[in-house]
């Protein structure tokens, strides 16, 4: 297993700088298969959410899938799944050797991200599947699996993220989100806010009409309002997901598959990717881990957790708080900050990777007079009282393997 060893080692670099050249992994026929049977899912949050469920409804559909996502949270297998079972080893094995070759007979090093995501494409086509549902990394125009050039894009929202990449505005992060392909033929939006502010704008972007232009969310037709509720990010996420389901289903002419899917949907379950909104323990005595990660996310998750808890009768929750170096930490402590029934615990520095250090919260906390305690992940698994950890998907992937 060589190979895998050589895949592993890329982990330590975040080179994805071979865009030009990463369509030649594949043949002219090849990339036309991948553009018709691919759906990419854009968006600043909810993206993996989205994509577990649609992978969920289409395989149960009886279609056979290939699902990317990223990042993991325990092992790289987690990102491929093939008709919902992770990909093996033998075959993440065999897939590294065909990049292993691509790279010596173009003399190029490919970034870790690119070559798990040309694995999951590879073999997607040798199996012969139905959809390949590929989520997007932090961007889209420039995004490794823009090479993809889906006639199906999904997004699932907007919010300021990954601004010095991206653009300082909504509608630049926006417009660099929905270019993950060239060739939209249709364009799931599961935002309220952004279809009411750039409806329009999307249209003329992609060039698409109202007939492939599908909304993920409800509207109230009696009213002809959209009603914006940000409170439950899991069932937004999910209405994407089953809006999306639909428009393949019906785009690859399965009449009966769609009957038979429209009733698969009005039993099925709310579906949650671990790391998101996972509850280990219900009250009295609650313990929920969230991967929130951005301003946008973390005030999603509080939403969710009012919507579903009585706090009043929670007392005293604890939540233990680590984030990673490279984000706007001080938007995700405001938001935390302002909520009164918490206790802040400041985890200790190197529980996960690329930890900012708990010396930068501290003195964001001591400067506006908020009382917090340092804490250990261990003291957040064997505490008796109701408590949440959030802030990271690297701290929520080290709290599984070390816990769970």
């Amino acid at each position: 297993m060589d190979n895998l060893y050589y895949l592993l080692e890329k982990s330590s670099s975040n080179s994805n700088k071979n865009l030009e050249i990463l369509g030649q992994f594949f043949t002219k026929d090849e990339r036309k298969i991948l553009s018709k049977k691919s759906v990419s899912i854009v968006g600043t949050n909810g993206k993996t959410t989205t994509a577990t469920v649609l992978n969920e409804i289409l395989f149960r559909s009886g279609l056979r899938t290939t699902l990317f996502t990223s990042p993991h949270l325990v092992t790289l297998n987690e990102r491929i799944q093939v008709n919902q079972d992770k990909i093996v080893d033998t075959d993440l094995d065999k897939g590294m050797q065909k990049i292993r070759n691509f790279e010596e007979t173009n003399n190029i090093v490919l970034g870790y991200f690119e070559s798990i995501f040309l694995i999951a494409a590879k073999h997607f086509l040798e199996e012969n599947l139905d959809i390949f549902i590929a989520e997007a990394g932090i961007g889209g125009r420039l995004d490794t699996t823009s090479i993809l050039n889906s006639k199906t894009v999904c997004l699932t929202n907007i919010s300021l993220d990954h601004t010095e990449l991206l653009g300082s505005t909504i509608q630049e992060i926006l417009t660099e989100k929905i270019h993950v392909s060239k060739n939209v033929k249709n364009f799931i939006n599961g935002s309220k806010e952004i279809h009411n502010e750039y409806e329009s704008t999307i249209k003329d972007s992609l060039q698409i009409t109202d007939g492939n232009y599908f909304l993920g969310f409800q509207v109230d037709k009696s009213q002809n309002l959209i009603n914006i509720n940000k409170n439950n990010f899991l069932k937004s996420n999910q209405n994407i997901a089953i809006k999306t389901s639909k428009v393949i289903i019906h785009n690859l002419a399965k009449i009966e598959q769609l009957k038979e899917t429209s009733e698969l949907l009005d039993s099925i379950h709310l579906i949650i990717p671990k790391g998101r909104f996972q509850v280990i323990q219900q009250p009295p005595n609650l313990k929920v881990i969230d991967g929130a990660h951005n301003a946008s996310g973390v005030e999603a998750f509080f939403n969710l957790l009012e919507e579903t808890y009585n706090i009043d009768k929670i007392n005293n929750l604890d939540c233990y708080i680590g984030f990673n170096k490279n984000k706007d930490f001080i938007s995700m402590l405001k938001t935390i900050c302002l909520k009164k029934y918490l206790n802040i615990r400041v985890l200790e520095d190197n529980c996960f990777f690329k930890q900012l250090t708990s010396a930068t919260l501290e003195q964001f906390l001591i400067s506006n007079k908020i009382n917090y305690k340092i804490s250990t992940l261990e003291e957040f698994h064997l505490s008796k009282k109701p408590s949440i950890l959030l802030g990271s998907l690297y701290l929520i992937g080290e709290y599984i393997k070390e816990y769970k």
